[in-house]
């Protein structure tokens, strides 16, 4: 009986390490200006050996009782680290299995960002008596700081069975258009990354590798909107960093999830995770399959010819994707001051596409004048590898730090298409002529960077960040298109649609930053300097276009705590975007359909973007109210341009602006705890964009605003209730405007057996409007453009977790703060 109740009350302890390790921040950078990180060691009183896998809470040292405020787990030689959310005072308590808890209190933050050494705590030896108990304080699902927001997404339910496309959509100031391209405060200029390292990935691509991705892989989404000099340049936007989960419990731990919906969504998977001592281990198996009808149509008028025309479109597109996505995380502790790590993701989609469209022309009077249909057939196959392998070293004082890691990444995407175009008569049946093509495309791109980065404090307040990043890219893409012949009856190169060409991308950076916390201000400054070589080798016309550039991308940030419930910062960046997106460098003519095409610019500029963000916060009982306003000014911003011809062909094509300006606020307002939870965000921004230099008409004023609740109600202790509801208002862009859009996805979840089990039920699109419109104004021609997915649908997923018991913990003695209280 003995051995079980001991075996009993080691799972238990065990079980309450998961959430809470995920919490730790031994390893992880500072990243809120207004915390204070807390650090210390615990011992065994009589042997002063580490005791690894100790319990450390923090909460508000009155009233007695209050709840957690933050959580984190000792590593194997009795090392934490926990972060206080704000200035004020504390209540630290620390419990192991097999010794009295002990209390430290009152602990008082008094300074931002100044780190509070506890130095080596003894615990004496002693039998606990355990209860079974609810945790009534998990990760908060918000967490709003001034340099970043972060949003856990674990435990919501809205994602469940979707892809980590359907995670951003949850996202205040992020949204996700109909063909999976990612922007951040309506600008598709950010930076994506995945476990904060970027992707180079862009546009398209980037969405349909987000789109495989499972959403249960996926443990938060950072949201930095004014980086500092420190994080990578890139992105007019900032940055969205995507936190894959990666951490393992104490012991052995899994789950198992299966999902289907009525739309023929499948969605399979599970983790395995092992942790023991200074070894931790955990992997992830996805997989999807779906399929994605879409219907699109088109109504332009051509006022480039005289009478004018009108062309009508219609298409039905259909997509069926399945993939896989396998994750891994190898941990070790290496004595004290080092810690190697090992990260792997691999990620791999087939992908069969059929989009068959009708064309109607008609004269002035519209009268049908023509008819034609082109059936466009193919299949894609896509792989993704990333790894990084990292080591960090702590000196004396474990503040002093020096880690680094060595960054590969492999992608490539290939596959043939097959078009069949056909001229019909007018009412509809197939005339003689037939016109067929064959397409063939690869694109690979391979990356390795090599980062070190040095943290030394002078003092309590001083402390200084240095380091160097090499990134070292190449992106090739071959495309051939082959026309049938019919007099000879075979399929020949179409020489004006075939491209070969490799870019290469060398970037070599370092960068120091300095903080400095006297009294109530934060202090930032820093500088990263740059050289990049770029190197654009078109095979096919025989042209080389070389671009070498230095840069310097400064930094500021000036923080003021008035007290520990507000805070006001001020910030300020300089970021670039670089034209290496593949799509819009090509000039190789590349056909939609014969009446829209697209050429890229060989000879465009990078971007260069000086952001100033002020921001404001104020947090009360339960609630945290955000304002940030910011201004962007953008030097050579990248602009598409569409002009016609007499045969009624739309060109897009891409040039350097002169100037554009972009200015906007963001407010966030987040409810922690309580039986109603969640967050609701709005957006307006405003941007300004001088084309002078490439002629008249075409400068551009645009304007958009969009709003976002995601609100969870607790009906009981184990049945929630969760809605996502936006709406983007009716945007005006350059050479148009973009009608309104409205999203609503409702979720309910009951968790079983003893929260070992849950199941989601998930409604999505309930009223079948997942729709966009836009309209195109040009001297040229007018376009009113409809896209339409069909995604309404019930989904239903169910949940297995093994390995760990109830969520439980050590019961509180009646005066904790008489009973087990003492200083280091």
């Amino acid at each position: 009986m003995l051995t079980l109740r001991v075996a009993l009350t080691t799972a238990i302890l065990l079980a309450i390490s998961l959430p809470l390790a995920a919490q730790s921040t031994a390893t992880a950078p500072r990243r809120s200006p207004i915390a204070g990180e807390i650090f210390g060691r615990v011992v065994d009183s009589a042997s002063r050996a580490p005791i690894g896998i100790a319990t450390v809470t923090l909460s508000a040292a009155s009233p007695t009782g209050a709840p957690p405020l933050a959580r984190t787990t000792s590593g194997a030689d009795g090392g934490f680290r926990i972060q206080a959310p704000r200035l004020g005072t504390y209540r630290i308590r620390i419990v192991a299995i097999g010794y009295a808890p002990k209390v430290i209190a009152p602990l008082t933050i008094a300074a931002a960002m100044a780190p509070v050494a506890l130095g080596t705590i003894a615990l004496v030896a002693s039998p606990i008596e355990l209860q079974s108990l609810e945790v009534t304080a998990p990760e908060d699902a918000v967490q709003l700081a001034p340099d970043r927001n972060t949003y856990v997404v674990t435990d919501m339910p809205t994602t469940k069975g979707g892809s980590a496309l359907d995670v951003l959509k949850n996202v205040p100031s992020v949204d996700v258009d109909i063909d999976n391209t990612v922007t951040l405060r309506g600008d598709p200029g950010v930076v994506v990354q995945i476990n904060g390292r970027p992707s180079p990935l862009k546009g398209a691509q980037l969405g349909d590798f987000l789109a495989q991705l499972p959403a249960d892989v996926v443990e938060k989404v950072e949201v930095i909107p004014n980086p500092s000099a420190r994080e990578n340049p890139e992105g007019v936007a900032g940055i969205i960093n995507v936190v894959l989960k990666e951490k393992a419990d104490p012991g052995l731990s899994g789950a198992v999830t299966l999902s289907g919906a009525t739309t023929g969504h499948i969605d399979a998977g599970g983790n395995l995770g092992y942790q023991h001592g200074a070894l931790s281990l955990y992997g992830s198996y996805g997989f999807f399959h779906e399929n994605r009808p879409r219907t699109d149509s088109l109504a332009r008028t051509n006022l480039f010819l005289n009478p004018i025309t009108y062309l009508d479109e219609g298409a039905d597109r259909t997509q069926t994707q399945q993939g896989h996505t396998l994750t891994g995380t190898a941990g070790y502790q290496l004595g004290r001051s080092d810690e190697l790590s090992l990260e792997t993701l691999f990620t791999t989609r087939t992908e069969a596409e059929s989009n068959d469209a009708l064309f109607r022309t008609l004269d002035s009077g519209r009268t049908l004048t023509a008819l034609n249909d082109r059936l466009t057939v193919g299949n894609n196959d896509r792989y993704n590898l990333d790894a990084t392998l990292a080591e960090k070293h702590h000196f004396g004082d474990d503040r002093h730090s020096l880690s680094g890691e060595v960054h590969l990444l492999r992608e490539q995407e290939k596959g043939p298409q097959r078009v069949r175009a056909r001229d019909l008569t007018l009412s509809g049946s197939p005339a003689d002529t037939t016109a067929l093509e064959h397409q063939s495309s690869l694109d690979h791109s391979d990356e390795t960077s090599l980062q070190l980065d040095y943290v030394r404090p002078f003092s309590e307040t001083v402390q200084l960040e240095a380091g160097y990043k090499g990134t070292f890219q190449r992106f090739h893409t071959a495309l051939g298109t082959d026309v049938f012949d019919t007099a000879q009856q075979v399929f020949l190169p179409d020489s004006t649609r075939i491209s070969d060409f490799t870019y290469d991308q060398n970037v070599n950076a370092a960068y120091a930053i300095l903080d400095a916390e006297p009294g109530k201000f934060l202090l930032q400054g820093g500088v990263r300097l740059e050289h990049a070589a770029t190197t654009f080798d078109l095979v096919t016309r025989k042209a080389r276009y070389d671009n070498h550039y230095n840069s310097a991308y400064p930094s500021a940030l000036v923080a003021y705590n008035f007290d520990p419930a507000h805070q006001i910062k001020l910030s300020y960046s300089t970021r670039i975007r670089r034209p290496d997106d593949t799509d819009l460098l090509d000039p190789t003519p590349f056909f939609l359909d014969p009446l829209n095409r697209t050429i890229g610019n060989p000879f465009l500029k990078p971007e260069y973007i000086r952001a100033f963000e002020l921001g404001l916060q104020r947090t009360a009982g339960r609630s945290t109210v955000q304002l940030t306003p910011y201004f962007r000014h953008t030097q050579d911003a990248v602009r598409s341009i569409r002009s016609i011809d007499t045969a009624g062909v739309v060109t897009r094509t891409f040039a350097n602006v002169a100037t554009s300006d972009a200015y906007g606020a963001d407010a966030t307002v987040a409810i922690r705890g309580g039986r109603l939870s969640g967050f609701a965000g709005a957006s307006a921004f405003r941007q300004v964009s001088n084309a002078a230099n490439l002629g008249p008409g075409l400068n551009a004023r645009t304007f958009g605003w969009t709003t976002r609740t995601n609100l969870t109600l607790k009906l009981s202790r184990t049945l929630d209730l969760q809605s996502l509801v936006s709406y983007q208002g009716p945007m005006t862009v350059e050479q148009g405007r973009i009608a309104s859009r409205t999203r609503l996805s409702l979720a309910a979840r009951e968790r079983l057996m003893n929260d070992r089990m849950s199941l989601t039920l998930r409604v999505i699109d309930p009223f079948n409007n997942s729709r966009e419109s836009s309209f195109t104004t040009d001297p040229q021609f007018n376009q009113v453009s409809n896209r339409r997915r069909m995604i309404r649908g019930v989904l239903l997923s169910g949940t297995w977790t093994f390995g760990k018991p109830p969520r439980e913990h050590a019961r509180e003695p009646a005066d904790p703060g008489a009973s087990d209280s003492g200083t280091p």
